[in-house]
Formats: C-alpha cells, sequence, structure tokens
C-alpha cells in the first residue's frame, strides 16, 4: 500500500491567476484546509499565475480551459497525480461546461475526482444559456427562444447527472447550492461552507473559544465599497450620488476592488480612491479599517465579515444573498434595480450603529464552521480511502 503522504493533488477547474481575488483566496484556503488536514501531501494548482508556486509553497500547471489556455495536454498532465479537485467559486452556473469537461477528461484517465467548495447561482450564466443576437431574433420570429434555452439547460443537467456521479465526493459552499444542483440532476452533493471563511480573524485554535470581533470607532467613518463591472450596475448614476451623499455625511468612501484591474477602473471613474493592494490580505486588512462594507462582490462580503466588518450586498444573481441569509440578511437590491436612496439610508444607519452585528456573527460563523468541519472530515476521510485502495 502506497503511503498518503507520497500522494500528489492538482487543483484547479477556476480561472486562477487571473485578476481575481476572490478566486485566489479560495486555493489559498484550500491549500492551507489540505496541508494541514493531510501533512506531506504534494500539492499542485492549476494557475495563470506563476507566482503562486512561491505564495502558496505549491507547484504549478497551466490553467486549462481558462485564460486562453485550452483542454490539449491535461489528459497526460492528470495522470501525473493521485486526485483532481475541483475547488470553490461559482463555476456550476458561470462556466459549468469546461469545469464538467476537465472532470471528465480526468475520469477518463483514471483518476478519481472531487469537488469541493463550489457555489452555483440560481441564474446560469447567460453569456452559455441565454440566445443573443442574430439567433435571438431568429428563434423569436419562430417563437423558439424558450424552448432554445431550455434545451441548453437540459443538455447541462445530463452533462452534470452523468459526470458528478462519477466524482468520489462533492460538496458545494451552501444549501441553496445543494438544492439548485438536485433540480439539475445531482441530488448526492453535501453541504460546507465557503473556504475562505478560514481567513477569519479569531478562528478557534486550539480549542480555544473565537475571539469577539471589537467595535473601532473612527473619525471620519469609513465606507469600504467594490462594484463589480461583471454584470455590471445599472444605475451608474444612482451609484454615484449614493456615494455623494456618503461623503457629505461626514464619512469617507474607500474603493476595495476585487479585480484589481477593471474593478478599480469603474470605481476609480466614480471618483472612488482605491486600495493599492491586489492580495486576499490587503482586501481583508482595508476592510478591517471600515465600518461596513458595501459590495456586489461575494468574496468580499466574506474576507469583511471574516474580519468583524458589518456587511451589505448588492446581488447580481443568488450567491450574494445565499451568504447574507446566514446572517438573517437580504441584499440591498440587485445591479439591474436597486433603489439607491434606500441604500443610501441603509449605509448611512450602519456607518453609525452596528447594531446587534456582533452577536449575530459569532453565531452565524458557529454554523459555518460547524458545517464546514464536518464536510471537512468527509472529504479528507474519502481522499484517504481513495489512496489506501
Amino acid at each position: 500500500m502506497t503511503s498518503l503522504l507520497q500522494k500528489k493533488i492538482l487543483l484547479g477547474g477556476i480561472p486562477l491567476g487571473c485578476d481575481n481575488i476572490g478566486d485566489e483566496a479560495i486555493i489559498a484556503c484550500v491549500v492551507k484546509m489540505l496541508k494541514e488536514s493531510l501533512p506531506g501531501v504534494e500539492l499542485t494548482v492549476a494557475t495563470a499565475d506563476p507566482a503562486t508556486a512561491v505564495l502558496l509553497g505549491v507547484g504549478v500547471e497551466p490553467p486549462f480551459g481558462f485564460a486562453g489556455y485550452g483542454l490539449e495536454g491535461f489528459s497526460e498532465t492528470v495522470k501525473r497525480y493521485d486526485a483532481y479537485v475541483w475547488c470553490g467559486a461559482t463555476g456550476l452556473s458561470d462556466y459549468p461546461h469546461m469545469a464538467l469537461d476537465l472532470l471528465e477528461l480526468a475520469q477518463d484517465a483514471g483518476v478519481p475526482t472531487f469537488v469541493w467548495g463550489v457555489g452555483m447561482d440560481d441564474e446560469l450564466n447567460p453569456v452559455f444559456f441565454k440566445v443573443a443576437g442574430k439567433r435571438r431574433a431568429f428563434l423569436r420570429a419562430l417563437g423558439l427562444v424558450g424552448w432554445y434555452e431550455r434545451r441548453l439547460r437540459a443538455r447541462l443537467a445530463h452533462r452534470i447527472a452523468r459526470i458528478l456521479p462519477r466524482c468520489k465526493g462533492v460538496w458545494l459552499r451552501d444549501p441553496q447550492s445543494v438544492a439548485m444542483l438536485a433540480s439539475m440532476g445531482f441530488p448526492g452533493a453535501g453541504v460546507t461552507a465557503d473556504t475562505a471563511i478560514l481567513m477569519r480573524e479569531g478562528r478557534a485554535q486550539e480549542g480555544r473559544a473565537p475571539a469577539r470581533p471589537v467595535a473601532q470607532e473612527r473619525d471620519p467613518p469609513v465606507l469600504g465599497l467594490c462594484i463589480s463591472t461583471q454584470r455590471q450596475v445599472t444605475d451608474l448614476k444612482g451609484l454615484g450620488e449614493m456615494i455623494a451623499a456618503v461623503r457629505a455625511s461626514g464619512a469617507r468612501v474607500l474603493g476595495i476592488p476585487m479585480n484589481p484591474k477593471t474593478d478599480r477602473a469603474l470605481m476609480e471613474g466614480l471618483g472612488v480612491e482605491c486600495i493599492p493592494g491586489t492580495t486576499p490580505e490587503a482586501v481583508a486588512e482595508a476592510a478591517a479599517t471600515c465600518d461596513v462594507v458595501l459590495s456586489s462582490r461575494l468574496h468580499l462580503l466574506i474576507l469583511a465579515a471574516n474580519v468583524g466588518t458589518p456587511i451589505l450586498g448588492i446581488a447580481r444573481g443568488s450567491k450574494l444573498a445565499n451568504w447574507l441569509d446566514n446572517f438573517g440578511r437580504t441584499v440591498e437590491g440587485c445591479v439591474f434595480d436597486c433603489d439607491w436612496n434606500r441604500v443610501t439610508e441603509h449605509v448611512l444607519a450602519a456607518l453609525h450603529d452596528r447594531g446587534d452585528w456582533d452577536e449575530v456573527r459569532e453565531a452565524a460563523y458557529a454554523r459555518l464552521e460547524g458545517r464546514f468541519e464536518k464536510a471537512r472530515g468527509e472529504f479528507v476521510h474519502a481522499l484517504e480511502e481513495c489512496h489506501a485502495g
């Protein structure tokens, strides 16, 4: 029997090294989790950023299927590994075909496959699942737009039902994603939590209780802000008026771009000063200086909650609502339909009053970490069983 310590695991299935700080937070935490749980296992990350090797202490492979890389060579590459893990992001609804292709190729190569921490929005990526352009005009003339889009969804469901049961284990990051996946043909997923909660400030260590965050008084108060260019806010005028109103109240607006290129350009275009840092740690440090964070990017909300900062979300899909539901909160609106006057009222109130946030946050993380640790145990056991076989 070969020792688990001699085994090699390839992590991929999401566009890593592609200017998405949320994705980088996920992979850093997955690496941390596996190093802690399986000391000695050799980890390799499929990424477009070769600096990941030094940053995380891992090997690197090309980001097959993403960042301009095709699938050529993946089948031979994955044979050098003892397991392939698709880990994180909202890939089941954002870019499912590519990640499913990777899983299937690994399975066909005889490599055990796993899905860990992936989310699923209630809306499939319109780029792939909504017909547009001349084709839409043609199908609309025939009254077949709905039929065609249902067919695209059915094809995905067929692939999910064929490929995911061949995995050694599938865990999604929230119960809503598990339910969505079940509706698409795979009812066998377990539930975990987003692996980025491992960056939580004051996480329990060696049996000690987590430290309770202490509210900080700042003069002036600070709003942390990230507005994504993906499914961008429709009413930029209303957003600009909200920013102006916050400043008029005497508060500061600090941009925390989760895409250091596109999000930064959008917010700087609105006159918002942005942090220079481009790492998950820099984002967490900036969020900790804020009195409240407002974001349409999920992982800024996660990293902000990790360090104890109250959060408000603008939805661009169900994933922000799913995260806020852990805290008994709802989104402020969506990128396509948002009452910015109402958002302004809520931001101004949150800047000066944390309410019951600290107690709610601690209770939420107790539930999240309990769910996560149970799933982590199942995942590690499945890896050990797989390698012992």
